[in-house]
């Protein structure tokens, strides 16, 4: 019975990479636009993750390893029969197939996740682009302008006077 649920709930963790990671959206090279790129990054949120790509990638291995060292116990006295060669056989070629799935999903997951990141890294430099290209330390002055105090900071330290009533 725990066979049976244990081969029921593996096949599940195959493919997260192909099913569960999201790639950036489609096209995103060629936006010039920093508002529409933010617009689709928060519309199509991508996977940057690459805890499922690992997942699949252990599993794959764990199945190719399965196929490896998969030995079937003779069902008779006289060893092996025709019957436990074809199981044999089957079970490796499943393991076998089963491995391939899982590194397929952990390749296509991973070239998602690079992608995004890639899309994200882009995001982050127009953004900062922009941010440079308009920031400048005035911002400050104007929401918090300075007091006329009347007298200077350095006057003391250089040996000037220090002028009152400015």
């Amino acid at each position: 019975m725990k066979r049976i649920l244990l081969l029921a709930v593996v096949p599940f963790l195959l493919g997260c990479g192909l099913v569960f990671v999201n790639g950036p959206p489609s096209g995103w090279q060629e936006i010039q636009d920093v508002d529409a790129l933010e617009t689709r990054a928060l519309t199509q949120p991508c996977t940057s993750s690459r805890t499922l790509v690992w997942v699949d990638a252990f599993m794959g291995v764990a199945w190719v390893a399965n196929l490896f060292t998969y030995e079937q116990t003779p069902s008779s006295q006289y060893g092996y029969t025709l019957t436990d060669e074809i199981e044999v056989g089957l079970a490796k070629i499943g393991y076998g197939v089963m491995g391939l799935a899982a590194g397929i999903g952990a390749i296509v997951g991973l070239n998602k996740v690079n992608d995004c990141r890639a899309f994200t890294a882009h995001l982050l430099q127009e953004r900062r682009g922009n941010e440079q290209a308009q920031a400048s330390h005035e911002w400050l002055d104007e929401l918090f302008p300075l007091r006329d105090l009347g007298v200077t900071a350095f006057d003391p330290v250089f040996g000037l006077p220090i002028k009152q009533g400015h």
